[in-house]
């Protein structure tokens, strides 16, 4: 193994030295140290340099949480790659924790950052790199990288998603190269829609401009429009033919705030369509100023009960208000209150629930804050005279979010908020073993079936089943539990299942469960018992679909030879 950072740095630095350096001047030094040598090295050098260096490294953390807020809607993002590339040692030291799809990204994170070293070393121990090297290459405009990828050999794969990425960041240069090779790199629609969603419109230019022009459909302008980009969306209109637009692009103006895209959309002749869901997208961000304008304009912009649903849903309570106080008001209905429980705006459901009439409420308020987990708004709703209503669905609500106070005050009510086996089911399938415990433990216990261990298996929950099996009596369980183990590829649970006395039952539904699904080590497992599994070995042939699940399907003409 090559030597480490670390060690050179101990060779460079010794203990007495570090001591000598002025702690004024450690900053100079770290600033000159590559980030990631600062946040992972210098660590591991000391603790006294470690303590110089936690400013710094607080510094690096920030900017990597604001490079991440500012550009959250990317594919290729920081908040993928991080901000600066891990260090050959440190990725070292963690690849045999890491799986499969964390150590491709750690390859693509090198290549991100144009860290060739770290990326040789990563693509030796990969089978299978894929074409994500290529796109984050592109994305971080190392085009030294992706040469070098396309170079070696075998070349590194690529797609459409490396012109996707290069025009997304920007990155003209590489897109260029991409496309000037032979053949060159594959392009579509996105390769457009990422350039305008980034606001680049040189790379835009460029892309139409060749022979034949990069392709480009509605999702341009919409991308345009929902990142404030005008001068991307006039030049795309003014191209003959002009790129086409929908609603779409109003909406995007309107979800982002940018109201003088909004209004240039409009302005054109014919105008940019739009329709209710542009007022909806408006509300919904809190840009009760694009809202205005859109409702003054002649004829206005039209409007219906999503409106004050997407206020509620958001919080956006001075929006709410403006809507309901115009002439006549904006309609809402029974979503206004329930999308205001799902999102915890008890304010904004007490306003709409004082108004008169009172936005009107149903069963589902409750059930949405249930699920949501706003304890504070379902005990308001219910405080009111007379209470907002409530059903079974509370429970299930609470039981599938794993919201164990929220049951619990629920059922202390009087009466207490009615449950049924459906209770149980929805902790079991969300593995809430602690909600499905303490529901069992009640007096009376609430209600459970079948449908508890089935949906147990389902999701891969082994402790909940096998917790739910050795209660007295236990929970009932029958065929279908062992057929969705296998649908799903569960085989831990179809095995534990199996092994308790008496076996869970099974049929021929789950081999073929397991066939379809392309489980192959299930079904050779279930078809490897005494007495196997039973099974119809041509329909399980056929649910492969052969080019879907090859593997399996040769296994299965295998066993039918025998």
């Amino acid at each position: 193994m090559p030597r480490t950072t670390t060690e050179e740095a101990q060779d460079c630095i010794g203990a007495a030295a570090v001591a000598a350096v002025p702690h004024d001047v450690l900053p100079l030094v770290f600033a000159f140290l590559p980030p990631g040598d600062v946040v992972l090295t210098v660590p591991r050098v000391g603790k006294a340099l470690a303590a110089a260096a936690a400013p710094h490294v607080a510094d690096v953390r920030a900017g990597v949480a604001a490079l991440r807020e500012e550009d959250r809607s990317g594919v290729f993002l920081v908040y993928r790659y991080g901000l600066f590339p891990l260090p050959l040692w440190a990725l070292q030291e963690a690849w045999p924790q890491l799986k499969r799809e964390q150590r491709r990204i750690a390859a693509a994170r090198a290549a991100f950052h144009g860290d060739l070293a770290t990326l040789r070393w990563a693509l030796t121990q990969l089978d299978i790199a894929g074409t994500l090297c290529c796109a984050a290459a592109a994305a971080g405009g190392q085009l030294e990288v992706l040469r070098w990828a396309r170079v070696k050999q075998p070349p590194c794969p690529w797609d459409g998603r490396t012109c996707h990425a290069a025009a997304r960041r920007g990155q003209l240069e590489v897109l260029q190269w991409a496309r000037t090779q032979e053949p060159p790199c594959p392009w579509g629609e996105r390769t457009c829609h990422a350039a305008a969603e980034g606001g680049h419109l040189a790379v835009l230019q460029w892309a139409r401009a060749q022979d034949p022009p990069c392709p480009w459909d509605k999702e341009t302008c919409h991308a345009a429009a929902e990142g404030g980009h005008l001068a991307v969306l006039q030049w795309a209109r003014a191209q003959q033919p002009p790129c086409p637009w929908d609603e779409w692009t109003c909406y995007g103006a309107a979800g982002g705030g940018h109201l003088a895209v909004l209004q240039w959309a409009r302005a054109q002749q014919p105008p940019c369509p739009w329709d209710e869901w542009t007022c909806r997208f408006a509300a919904g961000g809190g840009h009760l100023a694009v809202l205005q304008w859109a409702r003054a304009q002649e004829p206005p912009c039209p409007w219906d009960e999503r409106t004050c649903t997407a206020a509620a849903e958001h919080g956006q309570l001075a929006v709410l208000q403006w809507a309901r106080a115009q002439q006549p008001p904006c309609p809402w209905d029974k979503h206004t209150c329930r999308a205001a429980a799902k999102g915890g705006h008890l304010a904004v459901l007490q306003w709409a629930s004082t108004q008169q009439p009172p936005c009107p409420w149903d069963e589902r308020t409750c059930t949405a804050a249930a699920g949501h987990g706003q304890l504070a708004v379902l005990q308001w709703a219910r405080a009111q005279q007379p209470p907002c209503p409530w059903d079974k669905h509370t429970c299930r609500a609470a039981a599938k979010g794993g919201h164990l106070g929220m049951l619990q005050w629920a059922r202390t009510q009087q009466p207490p908020c009615p449950w049924d086996e459906r209770t149980c089911t929805a902790a079991a399938e969300h593995g809430q073993l602690a909600v499905l415990q303490w529901a069992r433990a009640q007096e009376p216990s609430c209600p459970w079936d079948k449908w508890t261990c089935y949906t147990a298996a389902k999701g891969g929950h082994l402790a909940v089943l096998q917790w739910a099996r050795a209660q007295q009596p236990p929970c009932p369980w029958d065929e279908r539990t062992c057929a969705t183990a296998a649908e799903h590829g569960q085989l831990a649970v179809l095995q534990c299942a199996r092994a308790q006395q008496p076996p869970c039952p099974w049929d021929e539904r789950t081999c073929y469960e397991a066939a379809k699904g392309g489980h192959l080590a299930v079904l050779q497992w279930a078809r490897a018992q005494q007495p196997p599994c039973p099974w119809d070995k041509w329909q399980c042939y056929h649910a492969t679909g052969a080019a879907s699940n090859p593997a399996t399907a040769k296994w299965i003409r295998a066993q039918a030879a025998l």
